[in-house]
């Protein structure tokens, strides 16, 4: 009975998980359009057509911009809330469960949420107070200069709630007595969270920027559905906002070109690789 069981589970993740990703892997090495039963063996093209592409530099700077930027506000905002609730463990419950509901909140509806009624360049909330202290009203999402900002914005509101929860996890890690012998030395609140709260908690950072990092370079949802509008491809104004993952999607599934799409995915597999073993050694170096 076990035997057969370890068989139908390694067969679930042979077909389900690495089937998958070899099979796209040999496509991105061929011309694959399966609408018109295409798969013709063209060695590198589709890779040379992707560094060839003005769009592949495009996306790949604004998913790197994206995805450095939140990160940076992702952990340094969830470890100082982190803290906070830390401190006051009588209403730690109710902090994490706030902070917790954005993150499992359905995306789609938290993008058209911010985009209709916070970034409404008419009577969102924002223009709204803005205009109310005398300030002039922003485009938000239909200027160039500040659309990815506004998606940077409300990714690291609705993601943050998570890496308060492992921050949390690893402040009570931290034995109390390390606190209170700093307490009777004198040190003030800052000082114990330089000198005992960040180097102790750096595992749990670490666990927090790697998780994090890779979330954030494969943005699609909130580009996708906040920046689509009437007579206009998503990614915009123009390509401010244009992504790798948006443009894997196109061209797998509007323009079918499924060779191209998979060349792209490695591409973007590759740049997540290279971003976590950073992470990791500058972890080891550190330690």
């Amino acid at each position: 009975m076990i035997i057969f069981s370890m068989t139908i589970l390694i067969a679930y993740i042979g077909i389900f998980n690495y089937f998958p990703i070899l099979y796209s892997f040999i496509g991105s090495f061929f011309k694959w359009r399966p609408i018109k039963g295409i798969f013709k063996f063209v060695g590198f093209d589709n890779y040379i057509w992707m560094l060839e592409d003005p769009l592949f530099w495009t996306s790949i700077t604004n998913t790197l911009v994206f995805a450095l930027v939140s990160c940076l506000f992702y952990v340094s905002l969830g470890l100082i809330f982190a803290t906070l609730i830390y401190s006051v463990p009588r209403f730690q419950s109710f902090f994490r469960t706030t902070y917790f509901l954005p993150v499992i909140t359905s995306g789609v509806a938290v993008s058209l949420l911010w985009k209709y009624a916070f970034y409404n360049t008419n009577n969102g909330v924002f223009n709204v107070v803005l205009e109310f202290f005398g300030f002039d009203p922003q485009m938000w999402l239909l200027d160039e200069n500040q659309v990815l900002a506004c998606i940077i914005v409300m990714t690291v509101w609705k993601e943050i709630g998570y890496a308060i929860v492992i921050f949390i996890a690893g402040l009570n890690e931290i034995p109390t007595e390390l606190f209170e012998a700093a307490t009777i030395d004198g040190a003030s609140r800052f000082q114990s969270f330089r000198r005992i709260i960040i180097p102790l908690i750096k595992p749990t950072t670490l666990l927090v920027a790697v998780t994090g990092m890779i979330n954030f370079l494969q943005v699609f949802n909130q580009v996708m559905l906040m920046t689509s509008t009437a007579g206009k491809n998503p990614g915009g104004p123009g390509t401010s906002s244009y992504t790798m993952m948006l443009w894997i999607y196109e061209k797998g599934f509007r323009d079918f070109e499924f060779g191209r799409a998979s060349a792209i995915g490695y591409a973007l597999v590759l740049v997540i690789m290279v971003f976590t073993v950073i992470q990791f050694r500058l972890n080891r170096s550190e330690e």
